[in-house]
């Protein structure tokens, strides 16, 4: 083999591994990245707003002319319902933290801290992954709905899904709501 075959043969062999090594760095560095998100930070920027703006869609005041009539109106829906699913994705791969270490929660009716928090879900990790599946499923399904363009469906998930949150924060960010002030 002539010299010159061989040392091009080397060199894109070089470059190949290089570029693999390349990708598997970049690839590692936004799952790192996506893993660092918070439970707190999912909550707040995308499934709280999401899941608020396709319940608005459907449910306003039970008026059906303004539900979602054109196809840019369920385009923008849809959209809102992809972000919900993919957040719900993230919230179902498990070692997310609730929230960044000494923060508090200005929410309402949230008494515990994030660490007191994390303890609860930590000690049932599998109720945890049950609520972030449901989340996910209904989020599927509320696709669904959106593709079939069934503003009665998308009314009677978007309750589901709302009820899927609630169970999940009365279990671990205020399970003790209800018991009496002594």
């Amino acid at each position: 083999m002539p010299l010159k075959l061989k040392f091009t043969l080397i060199v894109l062999s070089i470059s190949a591994i290089a570029a693999c090594t390349q990708k598997s760095v970049i690839r590692d560095q936004k799952e790192n990245l996506k893993s660092s998100e918070t439970i707190q930070e999912l909550m707040l920027s995308l499934i709280a707003p999401t899941s608020d703006g396709i319940w608005d869609s459907a449910n306003r005041s039970g008026i059906v002319e303004q539900q979602p009539q054109t196809n840019e109106e369920w385009a923008a829906v849809r959209q809102q319902a992809v972000t919900l699913l993919d957040a719900a994705e993230r919230l179902s791969e498990g070692g997310r933290r609730v929230a960044v270490k000494d923060s508090k929660f200005e929410i309402p009716g949230i008494k515990k801290s994030p660490e007191e928090i994390q303890q609860l879900i930590d000690a049932k990790p599998e109720i945890y992954f049950r609520y972030a599946q449901q989340l996910q499923a209904t989020a599927e399904e509320t696709l669904a709905a959106i593709d079939a363009k069934n503003a009665t469906a998308l009314l009677e998930i978007g309750g589901r899904v709302d009820d899927t949150c609630e169970q999940c924060h009365k279990t671990f960010w205020y399970p003790n709501q209800f018991e009496s002030k002594q």
